[in-house]
């Protein structure tokens, strides 16, 4: 009985390390973005503004969710792979590239909203822009 060809994915598995770095790099930037937005809240600057932040989440959300649809595909075609053992190599980038096409084709708006980060900010959003109204001067909410 002959075995399927033999695979390294050491290399496949080195881009997707790569991958998990830039997944940290979109956190980061979610965060700078709500606590610019916070302080945005908190220095009474423009609603247009804090608006634009929360624009640029949901721009962050979109990345975070496009990203982790390409490591699923590399990883789940991956396994694929390994489990099926073909005789001859396979094509793995139009395997991937199919498969994450599949994962992006089911894609809504709405679900950017309910990413978990994104949620945290409308949160934040919200709590400091009720502290930042219990503690405005009186002339101020007289006018």
């Amino acid at each position: 009985m002959q075995r399927g060809t033999r695979i390294s994915f050491s290399s496949v598995n080195s881009s997707l390390s790569s991958l998990k770095n830039c997944q940290s790099y979109i956190n980061t930037g979610m965060d700078i973005a709500t606590h610019v937005a916070l302080d945005l809240v908190e220095n009474f600057n423009d609603e247009e503004d804090v608006r634009s932040m929360e624009n640029v989440m949901l721009e962050y959300a979109a990345l975070d969710r496009e990203l982790n649809h390409y490591m699923r595909a590399i990883e789940e075609t991956v396994d694929q792979i390994k489990q099926d053992k073909p005789e001859k190599i396979p094509d793995l980038k139009s395997l991937v590239k199919e498969k994450f096409t599949a994962l992006e084709s089911m894609n809504s708006d709405s679900d950017l909203e309910k990413n978990e980060k994104y949620m945290y900010f409308k949160d934040q959003l919200k709590d400091m822009k009720k502290q930042c109204t219990l503690h405005l001067p009186q002339e101020l909410l007289q006018i």
